[in-house]
């Protein structure tokens, strides 16, 4: 969701699409079902997501705080309006913040209409509903207790969330925190447009931006340079650079790419440093969406790529010296190969790794399903036009003829033990990595 006009409309600035935020690092970002009584809930499946971002202005002694929310429209029961034709859902929003004394400072219900056209119901799968609340809060630690309710269905769902209002220091320059952006643009006037990452999760990106303001108490333009590193959950540093920086007088934006190259499944931190302090920074992870294998068991899942992968990109895949590595090879393998590389799933993917779940179903024996020439043919083409089986006739082995009309291609598999192992009369060596889906 692209919000230049939404903000732009809110605040005016030199950069026409800025979203001034602070979450306080040492605080998640991304809240937990906390209802442990939810009605038809999967405790580990995502219903929505919130980031809560503090932005400052430069005389202000408090903050003002964009709640930021992302609802899974595939979550949503919708239903269809007689009178229009479109497809409903009906919410309510309850935002309750609370101080670090655990008053609570705000308490506020919203009621929002979720629409959509009747062209677009089936395509809701990938796609999200989102919106924008906003406070003015004095420098505190906050909790905010959010309740997200489906009148539809009368399902219910709650995440808590903590974040911060800092406290104005002494230094002459104030930090906020980091905003992920899945994509900038620069308008014709120079604005720049912003998508957020709401979600924080890069896992779908070759590429991301993080994005955070520092107002300069000075009267003049100074120069500052700084830090900028990634770091997995075992603190070992994945990305690290150097951040060269003019400040005016005022407010000022940072915006940097990063590329996801050497990332892989899992959760890190960003920061932004100096010599003399740590200045910022932001959890993210790194998730695929759907991925259709368990990455806990990357060597299987590298060594099924065989019907797919020419022998010298599943060497150089399995050449990384750590399970890491490997990974991220693996997931650049797929990302390579994705027929609609901007949306979260990976159709080929979730295509072929279907085909070796049915094959172990149908034609395991002695060895995986995948394994067997009827697995491999199978994968490779998928179902036959025509299956003719010949287990007792006569004189002759068992064996079965499939033939694929659409590629104008037959097999023939024979079944020589007599214990249900069919192999190709001919092998179709030929034909790997040539996956139809």
């Amino acid at each position: 969701m692209r919000y230049t006009n939404l903000i732009s409309d809110m605040k005016k600035h030199t950069v026409l699409f800025v979203i001034l935020f602070t979450v306080f690092f040492s605080y998640p970002v991304r809240g937990q079902i906390i209802d442990k009584t939810l009605n038809n809930a999967n405790l580990y499946k995502e219903y929505f997501f919130l980031d809560p971002l503090v932005f400052y202005d430069k005389d202000s002694t408090g903050g003002k705080l964009d709640l930021y929310i992302e609802i899974l429209q595939q979550n949503l029961m919708f239903k269809k309006n007689s009178a229009t034709g479109d497809f409903e859902a009906n919410l309510d929003f309850v935002i309750a913040i609370k101080n670090s004394k655990n008053s609570i400072v705000v308490n506020q219900a919203n009621t929002e209409l979720v629409s959509i056209p009747k062209s677009d119901i089936k395509r809701i799968e990938d796609r999200s509903y989102f919106s924008l609340k906003q406070f003015n809060l004095p420098p505190e630690y906050y909790t905010i207790n959010f309740t997200l309710r489906d009148k539809n269905n009368n399902t219910e769902y709650k995440k808590d969330v903590s974040f911060a209002v800092k406290e104005r220091g002494i230094d002459n320059l104030f930090f906020s925190d980091v905003m992920l952006l899945s994509d900038v643009k620069v308008g014709a006037g120079k604005e720049k447009e912003i998508t957020p990452l709401v979600n924080n999760n890069v896992g779908s990106l070759k590429e991301f931006y993080f994005f955070f303001e520092v107002i300069s108490k000075y009267d003049t333009a100074v120069n500052r340079a700084y830090y900028y590193k990634i770091t997995d959950d075992k603190s070992k540093t994945l990305y690290q650079d150097t951040l060269t920086c003019e400040f005016l007088p005022g407010v000022n934006q940072i915006f940097q790419k990063i590329p996801t190259d050497n990332l892989y499944i899992g959760n890190f931190k960003l920061e932004v440093y100096d010599s003399r302090a740590l200045h910022t920074g932001k959890y993210f992870t790194y998730k695929w969406g759907n991925i259709p294998v368990n990455m806990n068991d990357i060597d299987l899942a590298i060594n099924q790529l065989v019907y797919i992968a020419s022998e010298d990109e599943l060497d150089k895949i399995k050449e990384g010296k750590t399970k890491e590595e490997r990974q991220r090879r693996f997931v650049k393998f797929w990302r390579d190969k994705d027929p609609s590389p901007k949306t979260p799933k990976n159709e080929l993917m979730m295509e072929y790794y279907n085909r070796i779940k049915i094959a172990n179903e149908r034609y395991s024996h002695y060895v995986e399903g995948w394994k067997t020439d009827m697995g491999m043919v199978f994968i490779i083409f998928g179902n036959p036009g025509n299956i003719e089986r010949h287990p007792f006739d006569g004189n002759s082995k068992p064996y079965e003829i499939w033939d694929y009309y659409n590629v104008n291609r037959q097999f023939i598999f024979i079944d020589d033990s007599g214990y249900g192992d069919y192999r190709l009369l001919t092998p179709i060596w030929d034909e790997r990595t040539k996956i139809r889906y």
